[in-house]
């Protein structure tokens, strides 16, 4: 009987799972693989030492989002937090798309886009890049308007080949399309090219932003939404009162502003990126795709083969067996012992 009280529309929906695995090296999830230091901890701590754990925290997280706008020169009144990028996905979604109304997303690309949208009634339909993972903006734009999309997400960098839209290429995506267009900006810190400027210019765009990866902060969920004001109240009547925790928002609030820490921390997985990009050229076995991200996206001929030996050396990378991605892992950027071991395991197996 209780099978009837389910939504008919995730009948044959699989929930996302992080499987559990054995590992030493982590190298699956595009965190940071710098741990904040002890001066960073210690104002982290005193800081938490002043927040009031008997009240609600402040609905609508002026401080960290004060922080935030400094942080990244934009006007506070234009800027929403959330508890990470997860959640600012699915108010757009709640927000914009009614049942049976469609978004659309490329692929491959973050495949929670898609997921919400089915989740929340909406159809998610998706637009294939071609065989090197470039986009066709033309055809982008021309199926978006046929297809009377409500709204369209693009990450950019992309997660996970990490190459990206220059921004005429954007610019021009929210000329042509009919419908409101999300820029997941991730990893934006890596690539150092960004569209939030344009937030007064289109009406349309909306740009995510998160702490997870450059700020490497990934455990306290923070994440935030920029677009103009109008568009911005229209999102609001789908957020949560009290959406981000009072924890998270004086944690955020204390890492945006030491911004040299950040582009210190910033220098230095660059640094990696670069050493690691240089050590995997020299192997002939697969290909390596450019990247602009805190990831490398490789090609192999026998994808699982070359996973499960680095599992079995207690490293962990990103698979995806299945699909247009079944032949290939994403390895984040480590730190130079990660980096090292990551390369003497696949010497041992590869040419």
């Amino acid at each position: 009987m209780i099978e009837k009280l389910f939504k008919r529309n995730l009948q044959n929906f699989v929930p996302y799972t992080v499987p559990k695995l054995d590992y030493e090296i982590k190298l699956d999830a595009n965190e940071s693989f710098l741990k904040l230091d002890d001066y960073m901890m210690g104002k982290i701590l005193n800081k938490i030492k002043d927040v009031e754990f008997n009240r609600y925290p402040d609905a609508g997280a002026e401080k960290v989002c004060r922080a935030y706008s400094k942080y990244v020169g934009i006007n506070r009144e234009n800027i929403m937090a959330g508890n990470g990028s997860d959640e600012l996905i699915q108010i757009i979604i709640a927000a914009l798309v009614d049942k049976n109304e469609n978004i659309m997303t490329v692929e491959p690309d973050f495949s929670m886009y898609g997921n919400y949208s089915e989740v929340g009634g909406g159809k998610a339909l998706i637009f294939q890049l071609d065989e090197e993972f470039n986009l066709d903006v033309d055809k982008l734009i021309e199926s978006v308007n046929v297809e009377k999309v409500k709204v369209l997400f693009l990450s950019n960098p992309n997660n996970p080949t990490g190459k990206v839209l220059k921004r005429e290429q954007i610019f021009k995506i929210l000329n042509g399309c009919n419908c409101a267009v999300v820029v997941d900006e991730a990893y934006v810190e890596f690539h150092e090219e960004s569209i939030v400027d344009s937030i007064y210019e289109y009406e349309n765009l909306i740009v995510l932003r998160t702490c997870s990866k450059a700020m490497a902060s990934a455990a306290i969920r923070l994440g935030f939404l920029i677009t103009n004001s109008f568009m911005l109240n229209e999102i609001k009547k789908a957020k949560p009162p009290f959406n981000v925790s009072s924890v998270t928002q004086a944690i955020g609030e204390t890492v945006l502003k030491e911004t040299e820490y950040i582009k210190k921390s910033l220098e230095n997985i660059k640094n990696e990126r670069s050493f690691l990009i240089d050590k995997l050229s020299a192997f002939k076995d697969f290909k390596l795709y450019p990247t602009c991200a805190n990831f490398i996206l490789i090609k192999f001929k026998d994808a699982e083969f070359v996973y499960k030996y680095l599992l079995k050396n207690k490293i962990v990378v990103r698979n995806y067996k299945q699909g247009r991605l079944k032949d290939f892992l994403r390895i984040t950027v480590g730190s130079r012992e990660e980096n090292e071991a990551v390369i003497n395991n696949l010497s041992k197996i590869l040419k």
